[in-house]
C-alpha cells in the first residue's frame, strides 16, 4: 500500500473530527462501553427534561400568539426528533455489544479518506457553523423569548444536521461503489460486443464468462444489501428530520417575511433566516439528489445486462444473464424513510409546493390575528 498524500491525510482528519462530533451528539454509539453509553444517554435525557419543563412553563405564564406557538412547535419538534436518534442509538449500541457484532456507522464513510467525501462534508459544514455563529453573535440583541428559543434549540439543530450530513456521506459511498460495478459491467458488455477475434462468437467463450457475471451479480447483490442496511439505520431519523426541516422552512419563511415587511433595517435577523432557509433547502436537496442517483444508477446497470444476453451463448449463460436481469428488477437502489415515502427529486418538488401552501395559510393567520388585535383596541 502507497502512503497516503498530503489531500488524503487531511480528509481522513476532517472525517475523523466529523465522527467525534457524531459521538458528542449522541448520533454513533462506536466501541463505547456500557457505562460510557448511560451517562451519554442520562445527561441527554436530563437536557431534554429540562428543555420540555421549561416550554410548559413559559406557555403558561406568556401569553403565546402566532409567532410564539410555531416557536413551541418547533421545540417539540426538534427536541422529540433529536431524543429519537438518541434512544435508538442507546438501544443499538447495547444490542451491538450482546450481539459482538461491527457497527453499520463506521462500515462504509469513515473506513477510508475520499476527498471528494471530505470535501463534501465541510462544504456543508461551514454554513451551518456560520449561521449558528450569527445566532449566537446577536443573542443580545433579541428580545428574551426569541433568545431563550435559539439557545434551546442550539444542540438539537446542529445535532439533526449533522445526522443529515452523515447520511448524505453514507449514500456517496455506496454510489461510488455502485458506479465502480457499472464500470465493470461495461467493460463486460464492451468485450462481449467486440467481433474479434473470432473466437469470441464461440459458445465455449461466453461459457468462460460466466464467472465475471456470477461476480457483478453477486456484487449487485451486496450493494442492494447496503442499501437495506442504510435503510434500516437511517430510516426512523430520516423520517423526523425531514418533518422537522419542513416545519423549520415554513416557519424561518415566514418570520423572514414577517421581518423583511416590518423591520427591514434589522440584517441580522433577515440574515438569520436566510441562513437556516439555506442550510435546510442546501441539505434536503443533496440528500435528494444523491438518492435520485442512487436509483438512476441502478437503473442504467438494469440496462446494460440487456448488452450480455448472446444468441451465440449457452442455455447457462443466457439463464444467468436472465436472472441477474430480474434481479435487478426485483433489487433496487431505494432510499426510504421507513417506507413512508422514498427519497428523490420528486420528493424535493413536493416539499416546496407544500411549502408553498403553508406559508400561504400562516400569512393569512397574521393578518387575521393583527386585525382582530385592532379591533379589540
Amino acid at each position: 500500500m502507497f502512503p497516503p498524500t498530503r489531500v488524503q491525510a487531511t480528509a481522513r482528519v476532517v472525517l475523523k473530527i466529523f465522527q467525534l462530533s457524531l459521538l458528542a451528539f449522541s448520533l454513533r454509539s462506536s466501541r463505547l462501553s456500557r457505562l460510557a453509553l448511560w451517562l451519554r444517554f442520562l445527561s441527554w435525557l436530563t437536557w431534554f427534561i429540562f428543555i420540555w419543563t421549561h416550554s410548559v412553563i413559559l406557555a403558561q405564564y406568556f401569553d403565546c400568539p402566532l409567532d410564539c406557538t410555531l416557536r413551541h412547535m418547533l421545540t417539540f419538534f426538534q427536541t422529540v426528533s433529536h431524543a429519537f436518534i438518541v434512544v435508538t442509538t442507546f438501544v443499538n449500541g447495547f444490542r451491538v455489544q450482546d450481539q459482538h457484532q461491527d457497527q453499520l456507522d463506521e462500515v462504509m464513510v469513515f473506513e477510508d479518506s475520499d476527498p471528494w467525501v471530505a470535501f463534501t462534508a465541510l462544504a456543508m459544514l461551514i454554513p451551518v457553523v456560520g449561521v449558528e455563529y450569527l445566532v449566537c453573535s446577536n443573542a443580545p440583541e433579541y428580545p428574551f423569548r426569541i433568545r431563550i428559543y435559539h439557545l434551546k434549540m442550539l444542540p438539537s439543530i446542529l445535532a439533526l444536521q449533522l445526522q443529515i450530513i452523515s447520511f448524505i456521506l453514507e449514500v456517496m459511498k455506496v454510489n461510488i461503489r455502485v458506479r465502480h460495478t457499472k464500470l465493470q459491467l461495461q467493460i463486460l458488455a464492451r468485450e462481449l460486443s467486440s467481433r474479434w477475434p473470432q473466437r469470441k462468437l464461440q459458445p465455449l467463450f461466453f461459457d468462460q464468462q460466466i464467472y465475471r457475471v456470477k461476480d457483478l451479480k453477486s456484487r449487485y447483490n451486496e450493494l442492494h444489501h447496503l442499501f437495506v442496511r442504510m435503510n434500516g439505520s437511517f430510516g426512523g431519523s430520516l423520517l423526523t428530520i425531514i418533518i422537522v426541516y419542513f416545519a423549520l422552512f415554513v416557519c424561518n419563511s415566514y418570520w423572514l417575511f414577517v421581518d423583511i415587511r416590518t423591520t427591514p433595517l434589522r440584517t441580522y435577523a433577515i440574515l438569520v433566516n436566510l441562513g437556516f432557509i439555506f442550510n435546510v433547502a442546501l441539505q434536503m436537496a443533496t440528500a435528494c439528489w444523491h438518492c435520485q442517483q442512487s436509483f438512476n444508477l441502478g437503473r442504467q446497470i438494469g440496462c446494460l445486462i440487456s448488452k450480455l444476453v448472446k444468441p451465440q451463448g449457452s442455455k447457462r449463460y443466457n439463464d444467468l444473464v436472465s436472472e441477474f436481469s430480474l434481479q435487478t428488477l426485483h433489487q433496487r437502489f431505494v432510499v426510504t424513510a421507513k417506507d413512508f415515502f422514498s427519497l428523490n427529486l420528486h420528493l424535493l418538488c413536493s416539499m416546496f409546493a407544500a411549502v408553498v401552501t403553508y406559508l400561504v395559510i400562516l400569512i393569512q393567520f397574521m393578518f387575521a390575528e393583527r386585525s382582530s388585535t385592532r379591533s379589540n383596541q
